[in-house]
């Protein structure tokens, strides 16, 4: 409920899209993973958007040992992956959460069952109980390459998993334009792309320009690293006088100057991306598409990013992005973009113009049709 990630913000993409198309939805989602369980208040509030019918969570095991017969079993479980070599690409799924799962089938019928991630695949796997239902994974990355960062990471295991995982589904859904072209030459399924939409801000004019740079993450471990190395490569060789916003968790992660404003939380960002004259994306990992690149598209701002930051993206040039690699090229097109009055207008129009090709929320309600209707 909280907005707070690019993933969330892909979740909710989806379910104003299935929702736009008449379609009922029952959410699932976890207690133990990836923000926990959701508060009564949280329950109530997603359910008044209208948006999903009802509401269903999964926990990994018994809340007690009364439970026996599902307790031993994820005791067992949990055994067999602490004493297994070579780390690889994780299973969420446990026998006390399937029999969750299960049970919900049971209860009801569904035209299309949609998991997102990988790590989330084996619901489905050999399961009798999702009847004549169309199976859907939303990839949301390439979580080989997203896992790599563990000791002793398995990348031959993690990858021939995830592939296995993936061609469990009657199609594959990623947002990333390079995921798919992957994906494709390994899976004899239907690989679609269904991108990070957003509602087209392109035209918004007349808001003050308060900052230079606006910069937005999460605190994932790529984030952080982003962070640490542009406030110490890049932010020392700009002048004192570029007004900085930084929005998000990543704050924690970014010096105290008089320049910098931080804004812990924003639940709109609307808020905040017209003020600011261009956004930084300097990822030196991870994978799939920036959410964050494609919202700051979407207000026709230009992005300085690092070679990561255009990951997943139809096209690589004339996009509204410039890549820089180093830090002293990164700082380069920061300086030219704000001191060069026509470059600027330049890379804004090429902005507004990609983002309106590729990522109005418009295009995503056609994409997800014709991807459930194939």
């Amino acid at each position: 409920m909280k907005k707070n990630a690019g993933a969330i913000r892909t979740a909710w993409n989806y379910l104003e899209a299935f929702h736009h198309l008449g379609i009922n939805v029952d959410y699932v989602h976890s207690n133990d993973t990836w923000g926990g369980p959701m508060s009564g208040a949280e329950m109530d509030d997603l359910k008044q958007t209208g948006l999903v019918r009802n509401i269903y969570h999964l926990s990994r095991k018994p809340e007690n040992i009364r439970n026996l017969q599902h307790w031993l079993a994820y005791r067992v479980q949990r055994l067999g992956r602490d004493v297994s070599s070579g780390r690889c690409l994780p299973s969420f799924v446990t026998t006390y959460n399937q029999h969750l799962f299960n049970e919900i089938l049971k209860k009801n019928t569904y035209d299309y069952i949609i998991i997102s991630y990988a790590h989330w695949a084996n619901l489905v796997r050999e399961n009798r109980y999702t009847g004549n239902a169309k199976l859907m994974i939303d990839t949301h990355d390439f979580m080989t390459a997203q896992e790599r960062v563990w000791k002793k990471f398995n990348v031959g295991r993690a990858f021939n998993k995830e592939i296995k995982r993936l061609s469990l589904f009657d199609a594959v859904w990623t947002v990333s334009a390079d995921e798919r072209y992957l994906f494709q030459q390994f899976i004899d399924k239907k690989v679609v792309l269904v991108p990070f939409c957003a509602a087209d801000n392109t035209m918004r004019e007349g808001v003050e320009k308060n900052y230079d740079i606006i910069y937005v993450g999460g605190d994932n471990v790529h984030n952080i690293k982003a962070a640490d190395w542009f406030f110490k490569e890049v932010y020392p060789l700009l002048d004192a006088s570029v007004r900085y916003c930084v929005v998000g968790s990543i704050h924690r992660y970014v010096p105290d100057r008089e320049n910098i404003h931080k804004v812990p939380y924003a639940e709109y960002l609307e808020d905040y991306y017209p003020r600011a004259r261009l956004a930084i994306c300097p990822m030196l990992s991870g994978t799939g598409v920036k959410v964050k690149v494609i919202e700051a598209l979407s207000y026709a701002l230009p992005v300085v990013c690092s070679p990561r930051g255009v990951d997943g993206l139809v096209n690589k040039t004339e996009n509204g992005c410039v890549v820089a690699a180093s830090a002293t090229d990164f700082a380069a097109a920061i300086r030219k973009l704000l001191q060069t009055p026509e470059y600027y207008k330049e890379v804004s129009i090429q902005a507004g113009a990609f983002f309106k090709k590729n990522h109005k929320k418009e295009n995503l309600y056609t994409i997800i049709r014709n991807a459930l209707n194939n």
